[in-house]
């Protein structure tokens, strides 16, 4: 099998959509799929469409959406079904959800896309499409409707990405799959390494981390709650905030560590980075918003159990009360104290969740295991098959 492997960004730019696109494609080729990538299409907008965006921008109280404006994606589509045309590919393969270059591809072209949300979903989870223009708004629909129907297969990164495009457009699951993201690691710690570190992590102070550019859809502020909750429990809860330099007062500065952006693709950043994960009894992940949560599969690559918001793609990653913790929205500092204390103060009962959050990188959060699955969902789908239950 052969596919072509194409998007508007760099396929081979691991700092693109946190990695994801650049480890889906290693993914691919090491579970023995071949590529041909045709990736950076230009994106070339007429000039009175150019010109009306503009306008829009200055005048108008919505937003105009010009990635996703038809004239643009026609011309992208163009150059996919012209490379296609070469013959040398069995299908077109697209990873991420930023310019969907596939969307107006002809019917006949085989497309497989690996999302995780649809358009209209990824949009009124982060933004909201009240924040859309009418026009926007409508073109959002027809481009789901387009690939949802003409893709041979749409594969998305979680149970609640899919049960988000079966409600909305009425999707038939033979032309769905779930395949989980894996953790965007250079290179990942040996399971030995991971229990060794488990196993040395100081009771005193109780570690948590928070990993994130944006602080507050990130859930900075609650994070900030919850130690608090647990100081007043009586336990030496500190902050590390990874990914961005929050203003904090005086008091709560005393409670954390800022270490700002780690670009954990080099050397040096992943020693940093790598460091906080061996050291780290809890991920926070408190997010407000979130189609999926790459941060989660990688804490869990290091055996450390998460604290995450019950939203969005989210409980396809964490296993409430084994690998860690789904809690409630809106979010309440008292009960989340209370839940990790419970496990903390039992180190048999936190060793073992820490474990069950590693078992869990290897058998389903790593991207070995996704490419091998994406191959199976893959090969079923040009076969004429519904996907079905593929490990």
């Amino acid at each position: 099998m052969k596919l072509l492997y194409t998007c508007a960004d760099r396929a081979d730019d691991p700092l693109h959509w946190s990695g994801t696109v650049w480890n889906c494609r290693n993914a691919l080729e090491s579970a023995g799929v071949e590529l041909a990538v045709f990736d950076r299409i230009p994106f070339e907008c007429p000039l009175p469409l150019r010109m009306f965006h503009q306008l829009h921008k200055r005048l108008g109280r919505k937003t105009h959406y010009l990635q996703i404006e038809p004239a643009v994606l026609h011309r992208a589509a163009r150059r996919v079904a012209e490379r296609f045309a070469r013959g040398d590919c069995d299908a077109v393969f697209c990873p991420g959800i930023g310019v969907p270059v596939h969307a107006w591809l002809p019917a006949s072209v085989p497309v497989v896309t690996y999302l995780d949300a649809t358009k209209r979903s990824w949009i009124a989870t982060y933004f909201g499409l009240e924040t859309l223009s009418a026009r926007s708004r409508r073109h959002v629909g027809e481009i789901d409707r387009a690939s949802l129907f003409n893709n041979t297969l749409t594969i998305f990164s979680s149970d609640w990405a899919r049960s988000e495009a079966a409600r909305d457009y009425d999707v038939p699951d033979a032309r769905m799959a779930v395949t989980p993201f894996g953790a965007n690691l250079v290179e990942a710690p040996l399971r030995a390494e991971v229990e060794v570190w488990i196993a040395a992590r100081r009771r005193d102070p109780l570690r948590l981390l928070f990993l994130g550019k944006e602080w507050n859809r990130k859930g900075g502020p609650e994070a900030l709650a919850l130690v608090r909750a647990l100081r007043a429990r009586g336990l030496a809860a500190t902050l590390d905030i990874v990914g961005c330099v929050p203003a904090l007062g005086d008091a709560d500065r005393a409670l954390t560590r800022i270490h700002g952006f780690i670009d954990h693709s080099g050397p040096a950043g992943g020693k940093i980075f790598h460091a906080l994960l061996r050291e780290a009894h809890v991920l926070l992940f408190l997010s407000r918003a979130e189609a999926y949560g790459i941060a989660l599969c990688e804490a869990a690559a290091f055996g450390v159990p998460a604290y995450a918001s019950n939203v969005g793609g989210i409980p396809t990653i964490v296993r409430h009360g084994v690998t860690g913790w789904l809690g409630a929205t809106p979010f309440c500092p008292e009960a989340a104290a209370a839940a990790i204390t419970a496990v903390w103060r039992s180190p048999d009962q936190y060793r073992r969740m820490a474990l069950a959050a590693r078992a869990d990188y290897e058998g389903r959060l790593n991207w070995r295991v996704a490419g091998h699955s994406l191959k199976a969902h893959i090969e079923l789908a040009l076969a004429g098959r519904a996907p079905g239950s593929v490990p």
